[in-house]
């Protein structure tokens, strides 16, 4: 197994170079092609794109099948063999995460929250509130594991008691229930945070 590394000034002449590339099936017709992206956008962009070239007939109508698409992320996790080992995936977040939130819907800063989960309501409506409370905190889970790549220096000011929003302000009003909830989260999981454990 080989790796190619492309570069280009424009997306869209990577692409057409990709499809290129995989334009010729593997000798093997049950071999994926391996291709790293930044994120499930680009991964939906990509394989729209690449249909227009792969098993694409006279109308330019194809199917991008036998394409494995991965964050880095993902692929190093796999290499090393820690895949299963990160607390702080979003997968492995979104449980304590769950517990925080239940236990912080009285507190102050968590208003905005609890609202949302309809920790106030009554009614069919807060029923069908507090039945999101699962979806709520993996979403959450998943924006605190993407700020943890990519403003890691944002999440270490929130756990040392600070409210920055990472470019050097600070955050909108109806978002300052986020860091609070970091600071609880990180108390939750016994490990070190994100941004100590990729130093």
């Amino acid at each position: 197994m080989g790796l190619h590394l492309h570069r280009a000034e424009r997306t869209d002449a990577l692409v057409d170079g990709l499809g290129a590339l995989l334009v010729s099936p593997p000798a093997d017709p049950f071999a994926l092609d391996l291709v790293l992206v930044p994120a499930r956008g680009v991964e939906r962009w990509l394989s729209q794109r690449l249909s227009h070239v792969l098993g694409a007939g006279s109308g330019g109508d194809g199917v991008c099948a036998g394409v494995e698409f991965r964050s880095p992320a993902s692929l190093i996790a796999e290499i090393t063999g820690t895949d299963g080992d990160d607390p702080w995936s979003p997968d492995a977040m979104s449980w304590p995460l769950l517990s925080v939130i239940d236990a912080s819907l009285d507190e102050d800063w968590c208003r905005i929250l609890a609202t949302h989960l309809g920790h106030f309501h009554d009614g069919d409506d807060a029923q069908v509130r507090r039945g999101r409370r699962y979806a709520v905190a993996r979403r959450l889970a998943g924006l605190f594991a993407s700020y943890a790549r990519q403003r890691p220096a944002m999440l270490a000011d929130w756990l040392d008691g600070g409210c920055g929003d990472g470019a050097g302000g600070q955050l909108d009003p109806d978002l300052a229930w986020q860091p609070p909830l970091w600071r609880a989260l990180a108390a939750a999981i016994p490990a070190d945070p994100p941004h100590v454990r990729h130093r």
